[in-house]
This record gives C-alpha cells, structure tokens and sequence, in this order.
C-alpha cells in the first residue's frame, strides 16, 4: 500500500523538510516561489528554531502545518 502526504502549502503555513544533507528544518513560508531555481517551485521562509532565513525545494518537504486547520496535514 502507498502512503502519500498533502504537500500543498500557502504562505503562513509550517513546512518541515530535509535538506539535500540530511539535516532537518522546520520553517514557517514567508514567500512560494514557483521557479525558486532553474524553474523547479520552492519557498522561502524563516527556520522556527534559528530565525534564520532559509528557502527550499517544494520536493524537498516532509510535512505541512496547516494553520487553517491547526494540524500537520496527512
């Protein structure tokens, strides 16, 4: 059997996504980009642990927090 997440997101929400090291990030979307880098979608957001900006790939995301729901998507 196939398990798929709801991957959608708006700007608002909290996205949690593995970067191509490995490492983890929890981040809440400032901006969706849908051509971030070489026409590939991302997002830009501020990381909720270091305040940190940072941007990822759409396909780099594991979870979404939808904050019109007030839950982690499934």
């Amino acid at each position: 059997m196939s398990f798929s997440v709801d991957k959608t997101y708006k700007v608002g929400d909290t996205v949690r996504y593995e970067t191509f090291t490995g490492e983890l990030r929890t981040v809440k979307v400032t901006e969706k980009d849908e051509e971030a880098v070489n026409g590939v979608s991302g997002f830009n957001g501020t990381d909720v642990h270091t305040l940190q900006p940072v941007w990822g790939y759409d396909d780099q995301i594991i979870r979404v927090f939808c904050n019109e729901k007030g839950r982690w998507k499934c």
